[in-house]
């Protein structure tokens, strides 16, 4: 049996030096230690590069050495990504190429040579077609998504072929095991006896598990995860591969067609065709304000395109501004963090004030009005119970659906 582990490492552009630090030294340098000492271990890692940047700009190269260093020997796999972690499948064309394009030159320019992926993590794992043919047409060979993408239920993840996407030639697209992936970073494994057991009979067959979660829980999100991992890479008691080499491990090959989903997309979620909703739910009036403040953005944007400073600088405060946490924050699914949304409104309006001249007025009338309202919303929403009761809602009905599938 091959183990093919993908960890995802990623700071949202807005988290402080000190939240940077603190993920550097419980986190970022536990894992290039982990793997530093058990050099037959082989993961699959993405590293947004607005991570790479921020660990450059305080001081943390010894994260990016080290990692260096592991793709260097081979023990990690890089995959390509979305620069500010954006949800792709929710934004313009051009600016999920642009994103794209960013993260690869950016992390090139740390990584050097080094890094040169052969596939594509989705921020969220957030999928659709639209977004495989766009990774596909810039060079990609695979994209790793999660299992409910192929029929819209969990517990049908595949783990002796490989999936080709219905019209794009030689296009992979590997689905992570939920159930492992969640228990692993919840604790569920006491020790590497427990993970082996759990995997039963398919240790001996000619088949792979698919893990696939923030690496951050190994180490500021969680309590001993990262021993177990050291734990079962020393057991060496289940081999371990990157992604792309399952590709070459198994032959059979067979054609899916995914559907748009995420990370967490329930099975609910997926039936109603709702696979967004952590962060464009159609029931949530501050994720409407939010995005209808985004697209104004872009628009405001992709209709001022010049060469001048003062352009560039706005551009780049859009391409932060789209990063996926504002609108998480914003979900009570459960989670709610007023500062995320507040600092992700005030970058897109920095990014319209900065070119105000050039627009509209109206532009920035609008914009300064969706602020008031996603302000004057958040703020009901903390003193009417609002949080309270859909995050109530939320817990309950996950609490039951997570009882219906296990």
């Amino acid at each position: 049996m091959y183990w093919a582990n993908f960890l995802h490492i990623y700071q949202p552009p807005t988290q402080t030096e000190e939240g940077i630090r603190k993920a550097a030294g419980e986190c970022y340098r536990k894992l290039v230690e982990i793997l530093s000492h058990n050099q037959c271990t082989r993961i699959t890692l993405n590293i947004n590069a607005s991570l790479t940047e921020q660990l450059d700009r305080y001081g943390l190269q010894d994260i990016i050495s080290g990692l260096r260093r592991l793709a260097e020997r081979g023990q990690i796999e890089m995959t390509a990504s979305a620069m500010y972690h954006p949800v792709l499948p929710l934004i313009p064309r051009s600016e999920m190429v642009r994103q794209i394009k960013l993260n690869t030159e950016v992390n090139r320019k740390y990584f050097g040579d080094v890094y040169k992926p052969s596939g594509f993590f989705p921020p969220e794992m957030c999928y659709s077609k639209d977004v495989a043919h766009i990774i596909a047409e810039l060079g990609y060979r695979w994209i790793i998504v999660d299992e409910i993408s192929i029929n819209g239920n969990l517990g049908y993840a595949p783990c002796d072929k490989i999936y080709n996407i219905n019209g794009l030639k030689d296009f992979c697209v590997f689905f992570r095991e939920r159930a492992f992936s969640h228990k692993l970073t919840q604790g569920a494994y006491q020790d590497v006896n427990s993970f082996i057991d759990a995997l039963g009979e398919r240790t001996k067959r000619h088949e792979y598990l698919l893990t696939g979660s923030d690496g951050e829980a190994y180490g500021c999100q969680g309590t001993g995860l990262g021993k177990l991992l050291s734990d079962i890479y020393k057991s060496r008691a289940i081999g371990t591969c990157t992604i792309s080499d399952l590709m070459i491990a198994f032959k059979h090959i067979e054609m899916v067609e995914p559907l748009p989903s995420s990370y967490h997309t329930s099975e609910e979620e997926m039936a109603k065709g709702a696979p967004y909703r952590n962060w464009h739910d159609t029931d949530n009036d501050l994720h409407k304000l939010q995005w209808q403040l985004t697209n104004l953005a872009i628009d405001a944007i992709s209709g001022t395109q010049d060469e001048s400073a003062q352009f560039r600088y706005a551009r780049n405060l859009l391409d932060q501004g789209l990063h996926s946490d504002q609108y998480r924050g914003a979900g009570c699914r459960p989670v709610w963090d007023p500062d995320m949304i507040d600092r992700g409104v005030r970058m897109l309006m920095e990014c319209i004030i900065t070119i105000k001249e050039k627009l509209p007025k109206d532009v920035l009338d609008q914009a300064q009005e969706l602020q008031r309202e996603i302000k004057n919303k958040s703020l009901q929403w903390q003193y009417s119970g609002e949080i309270d009761r859909r995050r109530e809602a939320y817990v309950n009905n996950h609490s039951k659906m997570t009882t219906a599938q296990s």
